[in-house]
């Protein structure tokens, strides 16, 4: 694992600019929608259906930002393989699986939430076998652990 220290930074830096982005898009939201609306010429109800989906999948993207920016700090620490890891990748799951009940909920009014429920269902999906493969590997080498100490013994 030589080297992995360079991007896991990138990829810190990158949860940094999204939670920036997170937070302007959520004060620009009702101004970016109501422009949206009135240049395309789309249905006046557009933006109350696009700001009552997305305002409470905030948290959840907060959520999910929050667990990875702490993940990849405990990878730079050298901390890969360990209970805090999982529970903040089962986190980062749950809060996935959050948006996936609000977007499909909030389809059935505007189709293009069906495409963001696919993506946070994926994304929650890989979250899960990242944990899954973590978890295996973590209990292996507790296994490993163990049986080094009882030869010792």
């Amino acid at each position: 694992m030589i080297g992995y220290k360079a991007p896991v930074k990138v990829s810190l830096y990158l949860v940094y600019a999204f939670s920036v982005a997170l937070v302007a898009v959520s004060v620009a939201l009702p101004f970016i929608v109501t422009w949206y609306v009135e240049t395309k010429g789309r249905d006046s109800t557009l933006p109350a259906t696009i700001m009552l989906t997305c305002y409470p999948c905030l948290p959840f993207a907060a959520a999910i930002l929050i667990s990875l920016r702490r993940l990849l700090n405990n990878v730079l620490s050298g901390l890969i393989l360990g209970d805090k890891n999982l529970t903040l990748l089962r986190a980062a799951a749950i809060s996935c699986f959050g948006i996936v009940a609000i977007t499909l909920a909030a389809g059935r009014l505007y189709k293009p939430f069906y495409i963001i429920a696919a993506s946070a269902a994926a994304c929650g999906l890989t979250f899960i076998i990242v944990k899954s493969i973590f978890g295996v590997m973590l209990s292996e080498r507790r296994e490993k652990d163990l049986e080094d100490i009882e030869g010792s013994i």
